[in-house]
């Protein structure tokens, strides 16, 4: 007797969407590359409530616990790997499983790869974009991928804002259209103060914050981890923000790490003594938001 194929698109719907419950990502993905009829049918998989993740190191999407890789043309797959063929967008692409829950594709322009493998996989499983931690990418790839999210969302849980020759105005239009709620990672050096930017992350990592001023601060009422590198707050500001802070205006506020050079030697946080022991230095490690931060 001939076996004859599963019709699995002649399913009724009901029954077609628990067969497209048991499927993973990759399933999916592969699924999907049958025909525009079978990428039509993912989302009763459930695959909106899937967490997609950007990566930039390594550079790579996370889409559940499944992870698209991006490689470079010029470095052979290894032979003992499965291969296929896979179309992403409109580009046709060397595929290698590196095992059930990893696979990568080869790309002329690695960026050019991230950015296809990125709309490809957030069209055909329609999910919202939890993350996005790239950076040292250049401007007009961050930007494409920062103008799709903001087209498909007005929140994002975490974000690290710091593409190659991304300018001012590049960085103030992220704000103006993504609000990140979780985490903010951002290293872009402003080449004059930025206009009113809204901070109201639950964690914040400025790394050249020199722009930071005691309005921004204010804003920053949400922070459970506030750290701020490269600072130009002086003592009077940093009195004033302590002030607000032990008057219970920063009630969430767990971590507080400001470094500056424009703080005189002799500032202590409220006129107390300083915490650390300089003699016998200790140190204790707290878990803030899943993250274990260094307390002195």
């Amino acid at each position: 007797m001939t076996e004859q194929p599963f019709k699995l698109l002649h399913l009724p719907a009901v029954a077609l969407r628990n067969v497209l419950q048991f499927l993973n990502p990759f399933d999916l993905f592969e699924l999907s590359q049958c025909s525009q009829k079978a990428t039509y049918i993912i989302p009763l998989s459930g695959s909106r409530k899937f967490k997609l993740v950007v990566n930039a190191s390594p550079l790579s999407i996370s889409v559940n616990d499944h992870v698209f890789h991006i490689g470079y043309n010029r470095s052979p797959p290894p032979s003992w790997f499965l291969k296929r063929t896979w179309k992403f967008m409109d580009s046709t692409v060397r595929v290698v499983y590196l095992s059930r829950q990893q696979l990568i594709s080869y790309w002329d322009d690695r960026f050019v790869g991230l950015k296809t493998v990125f709309f490809h996989l957030s069209k055909i499983f329609n999910c919202a974009i939890e993350s996005a931690k790239f950076y040292s990418i250049p401007a007009v790839i961050y930007m494409s991928i920062i103008d799709f999210i903001s087209s498909r969302q007005s929140e994002i849980k975490e974000l690290f804002v710091g593409g190659e020759n991304l300018t001012d105005t590049n960085v103030t239009e992220i704000f103006e259209r993504l609000r990140v709620t979780d985490h903010l990672s951002m290293c872009h050096r402003f080449s004059m103060p930025p206009p009113s930017i809204s901070l109201n992350s639950k964690s914040m990592f400025i790394w050249n914050s020199g722009w930071i001023t005691t309005e921004h601060l204010n804003s920053m009422k949400n922070g459970i981890v506030i750290h701020l590198d490269h600072s130009t707050l002086t003592d009077d500001k940093m009195t004033l923000f302590l002030n607000d802070w032990k008057s219970g205006q920063f009630p969430n506020l767990q971590y507080l790490y400001i470094q500056s050079t424009f703080l005189s030697k002799t500032f202590t946080p409220l006129g107390l003594p300083p915490l650390q022991d300089t003699v016998n230095p200790q140190f204790h490690m707290k878990t803030i938001l899943g993250v274990e931060k260094f307390i002195y």
